[in-house]
């Protein structure tokens, strides 16, 4: 067996700040079992002035959104290094997802800020990041990307859902798609009605409303829905087709949060009922178990109406350790960097749909270091085995 110590990154389209996850994965290459240790995780919020400028990327023009996207490298590569500073961590590698402004699969093409070569130059060890565009060009949806590392490290359940900026569902970490739009809609209706607000907090704005039900049909009825796997969605996807619907001029926000709760909560249950439709020998004898990670596992609104629900699937909703609910994103990306250093593929086409599995990711190297730096550490790793 041999560990490796890496630092995750990952920021979601529900804009709350910079996840750093640093985790020590011990494993076989030769079998390919693994397991992980998370030796120091935490978010950074975004300020209001970066909230701002990411809010409003998709919106600027060429010229200023290759400086944003430089600008953004140099605000990761530092939030970073200071992270392994402040933790006095001896970091092998890092992975960044980078933070999404354009997802569309359907015309090949999807773009992470936060140039790689700019974070690079304030590491002592190889960055990854670009994890999406080469399953994009295998005609892939690029996303979703957790399953992969849920193949490896999260086997013990039969379904892994996360609740993010997009809620997205992972079966025994060889199949997954998007869901339905989650934090990224609800975040914006909590701020709505209170300014000072960036979500809302254990769901209470929620609770306090009622189901409005002709705004839930008209939830219910959107195209994407009917759509099989694989699929994913984007914040552009979401600000045309959801926001419109959930009219804050003409309906009181607590209402069309508790609506949208409800209506999350039906697409979580019918995401489960399909994996239940799917023959499986290893899940047949047993009651199904769901993880439920990521923000929106703290909205007790939501996860109490999604609960009464899966009960009536005779479905088991399991909890986790509050690290690995909050972090298991950007420790899914710390370890899909660390199989591209390997050399071995990280995206599964039957996730993805794309024609072929893939070693995604862009590797940049530190200034320090020799071209065949990660081979030859790599190879030395893997002889203490």
């Amino acid at each position: 067996m041999a560990s490796y110590v890496g630092v995750g990154c990952k920021s979601g389209s529900s804009l709350d700040g910079l996840d750093l996850c640093c985790v020590e994965f011990t494993g076989d290459r030769d079998t390919d079992v693994w397991g992980y240790r998370i030796v120091k995780a935490d978010t950074l919020p975004y300020d209001r002035e970066w909230t701002s400028r990411l809010a409003g990327a998709r919106d600027v023009s060429g010229e200023a959104l290759i400086r944003l996207h430089v600008e953004y490298g140099h605000l990761i590569g530092k939030i970073i290094k200071k992270f392994i500073e402040e933790n006095d961590i001896d970091v092998e590698f890092v992975s960044c997802h980078g933070h999404t402004i354009f997802h569309n699969p359907a015309q090949n093409y999807t773009f992470q800020l936060g140039v790689g070569e700019t974070v690079s130059r304030y590491l002592d060890c190889p960055f990854v990041c670009n994890f999406r565009s080469k399953d994009v060009a295998f005609g892939g949806q690029g996303a979703p990307f957790v399953p992969c590392g849920e193949k490896y490290l999260f086997q013990a359940y039969d379904i892994c859902i996360n609740l993010g900026g997009i809620a997205n569902i992972g079966l025994h970490g060889s199949k997954g798609y998007d869901i339905s739009a989650c934090n990224y809609v609800l975040n914006k209706l909590a701020s709505n009605h209170d300014v000072s607000l960036n979500y809302d907090p254990d769901g209470r704005i929620a609770r306090q409303g009622r189901v409005l039900k002709n705004v839930l049909e008209k939830l219910d009825l959107l195209p994407f829905y009917r759509k099989p796997p694989p699929k994913s969605l984007s914040a552009k996807w979401i600000d045309k087709n959801i926001l419109p619907i959930l009219d804050t001029t003409s309906y009181k926000i607590p209402d069309l949060m508790r609506t949208f709760v409800e209506h999350v909560a039906c697409k979580l249950v019918e995401a489960c009922q399909e994996v239940q439709s799917i023959p499986d020998k290893q899940t047949s004898a047993k009651k199904m178990t769901v993880l439920l990670t990521g923000g929106g596992a703290f909205n007790k609104t939501l996860v109490d109406v999604f609960r009464r629900k899966l009960e009536k699937l005779g479905t088991h909703l399991v909890s986790s350790d509050k690290d690995t609910v909050c972090f298991k994103d950007a420790l899914i990306f710390a370890f899909l960097g660390l199989k591209c250093i390997f050399g071995e593929p990280n995206v599964f086409k039957e996730v993805t749909g794309g024609e072929s599995d893939s070693v995604s990711g862009s590797i940049h190297l530190p200034v320090s270091t020799s071209n065949d730096y990660c081979l030859t550490y790599f190879r030395k790793k893997k002889s203490i085995i």
